[in-house]
């Protein structure tokens, strides 16, 4: 008989974003280890789907004032749907944040539930630099930590920056990743354009690009650099620059993998702060591509540098134009060295869920 696992996600398909990827996988593909998944969004659904249940998120609590997470309107709405399953309808309940104000819920779930409760943080809640919180706000937000995290038999992250700043004695992570099944349904279209002497190199970018990070020298090295062109699919516009750039626009994931293919290196932009680990990392290594990270901290640190300190085909440059047009010689000279990069698949990142679930 199939265990059944509920998970609790404010963002979910339809809704678009890096952020959903993860329960995305999970549940359609965690019917393979004998589970049956249901899903409680604040997402109103397009179509009709007995596992996945739309819960709106449209009573305003009185914290909302103070904090600017959207799970803390949640709440009652998320406790409602709740009373409506029997006290063993599921093995496990996994939330995910962020919003990260509805993992409150778990002290009711704890109460009320025999299934084992899990939180998973994809992000920092407390203590994250992006959110560029004053010291009571922190404080604030570590002591609503403590409270989801009391009531938690497990605890998940993404990287060991995250799980330094989450206090909890059954604390894991797993890493996001490359989806293997959206590659195999895609694979015979993925062309690797081979390096020609004679033509420039295509060094390409997807996803969000933070708007605190300061494109200026990027564009200037590739201007000094002309055997590069660079092409960005995803929601920025860098207007000042609309002629030295191929803008794709926002695309498919299938279609993103398609274009990274189709690149001869791909870069990253990140703040340098030590927990970010950009999902579009994992879709880079999964196509064995060449690539740059350009950072405003310390190169070859943090948790991009843990994920790709063994991988081969990795260049590290400062946000500077010097370091950057030093590393794209680097990458212009450099030979691709095929790799088995399995470990970075979501598949598994599952088998370790498992694992974990089954403690």
């Amino acid at each position: 008989m199939a265990k059944k696992i509920l998970f609790i996600s404010y963002y979910f398909p339809p809704y678009n974003s890096v952020g959903i990827k993860r329960v995305l996988y999970w549940f359609q593909n965690i019917h393979k280890y004998n589970y049956e998944a249901v899903v409680l969004t604040a997402i109103k659904q397009d179509q009709a789907n007995s596992n996945i249940s739309f819960v709106p998120a449209n009573n305003k609590h009185i914290l909302s004032h103070f904090i600017k997470d959207e799970g803390i309107n949640w709440l009652s709405n998320l406790k409602i749907e709740m009373s409506k399953y029997k006290p063993d309808a599921f093995d496990s309940i996994i939330i995910s944040g962020g919003p990260f104000m509805h993992m409150l819920l778990s002290k009711y779930l704890k109460d009320n539930f025999s299934a084992k409760i899990i939180l998973d943080f994809r992000d920092p809640f407390y203590a994250n630099p992006r959110f560029k919180s004053s010291a009571i706000k922190d404080q604030i937000k570590l002591f609503f930590q403590s409270k989801f995290l009391r009531y938690a038999d497990i605890v998940i992250t993404v990287n060991n920056e995250c799980k330094r700043l989450i206090k909890h004695p059954n604390i894991h992570i797993i890493d996001n990743g490359y989806d293997e099944n959206t590659l195999e349904s895609i694979k015979t279209e993925l062309i690797d354009l081979p390096k020609s002497s004679d033509d420039n190199i295509t060094i390409s970018a997807i996803g969000r690009v933070d708007s605190d990070f300061e494109m200026d020298f990027f564009f200037q090295s590739l201007k000094a650099n002309t055997d590069f062109n660079f092409r960005y699919i995803g929601n920025n516009s860098f207007e000042k620059y609309e002629n030295q750039y191929f803008h794709g626009g926002s695309v498919s994931y299938s279609e993103a993998l398609k274009f990274i293919s189709k690149s001869d290196a791909c870069v990253i932009f990140t703040g340098g702060e030590a927990f970010e680990s950009s999902t579009k990392i994992f879709d880079y290594l999964a196509l064995n591509k060449t690539i740059l990270i350009i950072t405003n901290g310390e190169p070859m640190t943090g948790s991009m540098h843990q994920i790709t300190q063994n991988y081969p085909n990795i260049f590290w440059a400062k946000n500077n134009s010097e370091s950057i047009s030093k590393a794209l010689q680097k990458v212009k000279n450099h030979n691709i060295v095929k790799v088995d990069t399995q470990e970075f698949s979501r598949e598994a990142g599952l088998k370790k869920l498992i694992q974990i679930i089954g403690q």
